[in-house]
């Protein structure tokens, strides 16, 4: 075997069952293809931004930070062609699009639901006002928390985000420096504290990402929690699962703004410019994108990003799933919400998630809290 391809890739279970097709694709091409690296999103951006040069053919990334990975990504646009990208939605390829090129082939798209234990909760609440007077009712700790949320990183960001945006303020205006030291910014960040401060949420959720969440409400310790399609499967898995015959799924409340909104964006994968240069990479990315794979993914619970695929998966399914699929196709039609593509967004994304946090652990005030993330982003927006 005279090829090899080095390549580095988001892990964790709502990832991982894609990479057993990475032999057949060895047997097929007699490329060897090393797992050079894996991580966590976080941890991943962090490696790649780290390094003077990227020894990888092909990536894992996302289209909120490809923006910032410009300086190693190699465009696409005279690699794939029409034809390859004529089954995907058009939303997910002007997602991975940057200034009119494309970045990455689309895996997925990404929203998240509101679980919820259909067995304790008749109805899902109608607002989050709502939602916080359920979970102080279901509350029994330490067996069940009223709700879970990640308690660090990008998904505290999108926590927050989602929050604000749903009570009238504007993390990312025009000039992008957050609108949030108002009404609906104190709103937002006083209920994840509240949520903290009441016990409603397990107290080790400071150190939680997102698999930590899904682990949490699957073994039936959460009334409530907000989660990404990737699960599904999982959660319905009587082997794994406590609550396989009890999960209930809905949109997410509204705010006190009168709208429901769901941070949303795709996952994709990418070739460097070192990747753009060599076939078998190619071969690759359109090989992890295939719809097989995407067909395997979508039948773990992912949402497909290629129109047949989707028109295949609606088909098997069961009513259970047919539902939750129109459902997550509703919300990203009309009520996702998707931060705008610059290069230093993932500072930006760092600094909130640190300072939303120390507020929720009442190292900050509320005010506080929200004056000293306005004033660090626009720093980082203005270029210091």
């Amino acid at each position: 075997m005279s090829k090899e391809l080095q390549i580095a890739l988001i892990s964790g279970p709502a990832y991982d069952p894609l990479y057993a097709c990475l032999p057949a694709f060895t047997e097929a091409t007699d490329v060897k293809v090393s797992v050079a690296y894996s991580g966590d999103h976080p941890s991943l951006n962090r490696h790649l931004a780290a390094l003077w040069e990227v020894p990888y053919d092909l990536v894992s990334t996302h289209t909120k930070y490809a923006p910032s990975q410009l300086e190693f990504l190699a465009p696409l646009d005279c690699l794939v062609g029409a034809a390859e990208l004529e089954d995907f939605v058009p939303l997910v390829l002007e997602l991975a699009s940057v200034a009119g090129s494309l970045y990455g082939v689309p895996r997925n798209i990404d929203v998240r639901l509101l679980h919820y234990r259909a067995d304790l909760i008749p109805r899902p609440p109608a607002t989050w006002d709502e939602l916080l007077e359920v979970a102080r009712r279901q509350n029994a700790p330490p067996d069940r928390y009223g709700f879970a949320f990640p308690g660090r990183e990008s998904g505290l960001f999108g926590t927050f985000f989602e929050l604000a945006e749903m009570a009238g303020a504007h993390l990312f205006p025009e000039n992008l420096v957050p609108d949030i030291e108002n009404e609906g910014g104190r709103w937002a960040l006083q209920l994840l504290r509240t949520f903290y401060a009441e016990g409603l949420v397990p107290p080790e959720l400071p150190c939680w990402h997102y698999d930590k969440v899904h682990e949490c409400f699957r073994a039936g310790r959460a009334a409530m929690a907000g989660d990404w399609p990737g699960y599904y499967a999982l959660y319905r898995d009587p082997a794994v699962s406590e609550v396989h015959d009890r999960l209930g799924l809905s949109p997410y409340p509204a705010g006190p703004a009168g709208k429901s909104l769901a941070y949303g964006g795709g996952h994709t994968f990418a070739l460097t410019r070192r990747g753009a240069a060599r076939p078998e990479a190619l071969k690759l990315l359109l090989h992890l994108t295939a719809p097989e794979q995407q067909l395997l993914e979508a039948r773990c619970g992912c949402v497909p990003v290629r129109r047949s695929v989707m028109r295949r998966v609606q088909a098997e399914a069961d009513e259970q799933n047919r539902a939750r699929l129109a459902m997550l196709e509703e919300v990203i039609a009309g009520h996702t919400l998707i931060p705008p593509k610059f290069a230093r967004y993932p500072e930006v994304e760092e600094v909130l998630w640190r300072t939303v946090q120390r507020a929720i652990l009442g190292e900050l005030t509320v005010n506080d809290a929200l004056a000293h993330m306005t004033g660090q982003i626009g720093r980082i927006v203005g270029g210091d």
